[in-house]
């Protein structure tokens, strides 16, 4: 497996226009002046993709730096009111497209037959899926996690083609565990490496005759005063970063301490 990291921003249902031009200003402005060879990749809210995507790509100097959607419809374009397509978002330059984060599991019933459909969808026309996967805190505590984070990795990857199974450099997987999100609380390096094994160990099951495993990479609560702790744990791929993101100098600080 390569050894480049890659840092995801999820800004979430956050900021405005004005807000958010001046955050990806401050953090272009930032990766010119710093030697970040790792991929980073801002997820921005749908209504200010096209604007912060030209602002990005107008920064020829920055290659390093791409944009992407926290989520994408199931469907082609058609009769799905409220629904935004991955045809829709590359007109925009969007190269990665987030899929079964737990908010949408959860607070908007997102299932795994749904998650799979999606995840297929994106991997046939050659798009990059991030697929979330991760237990709550109930679930941890019955020891059930890894049950549960095998069921999500099965039901969105087992049902694939053998050939879209080899296309393993489109996928990546956010370990987050749910109760760490937005808490303040990351799951200790023990956990985070125990959980990145098992996760390789199951996706070598389902992919089978891969040559490289997928990309595995922790959220949930990572800043910039436990990034450097997180990035340096075995497995670790990178990092997909929430509140912490808001902030340029955090973020930066994030980025900059592999």
């Amino acid at each position: 497996m390569s050894s480049k990291k890659i840092i995801i921003a999820n800004w979430k249902q956050n900021g405005s226009l004005r807000s958010l031009r001046s955050l990806t200003s401050q953090i272009i402005k930032s990766l010119k002046l710093k030697s970040i060879s790792h991929s980073i990749v801002i997820l921005p809210p749908y209504v200010y993709l096209p604007i912060l995507a030209e602002q990005i790509s107008s920064n020829k100097k920055i290659r390093n730096l791409s944009v992407g959607v926290q989520n994408v419809s199931a469907f082609s374009d058609g009769a799905y009111t409220g629904e935004v397509s991955f045809e829709m978002c590359k007109d925009f330059g969007s190269k990665y497209f987030l899929v079964g984060h737990s908010e949408r599991r959860q607070i908007l019933s997102e299932s795994d037959v749904l998650i799979s459909s999606k995840v297929s969808r994106l991997l046939n026309h050659n798009k990059k899926v991030i697929l979330c996967v991760g237990e709550t805190l109930a679930e941890r505590k019955k020891k059930l996690d890894k049950k549960v984070i095998s069921k999500q990795l099965v039901s969105a990857l087992g049902s694939l083609s053998s050939k879209l199974k080899n296309k393993t450099s489109n996928i990546i997987i956010a370990y987050e565990p749910i109760w760490a999100i937005g808490s303040g609380k990351s799951a200790s390096s023990e956990d985070i490496y125990n959980t990145h094994s098992y996760i390789k160990r199951k996706l070598n099951m389902i992919l089978k005759s891969c040559k490289i495993l997928p990309k595995v990479i922790y959220g949930g609560s990572v800043n910039n005063t436990n990034s450097k702790e997180i990035l340096s744990i075995d497995g670790v791929d990178g990092t997909l970063v929430g509140g912490a993101s808001l902030n340029a100098k955090k973020f930066i600080e994030i980025c900059s301490s592999i």
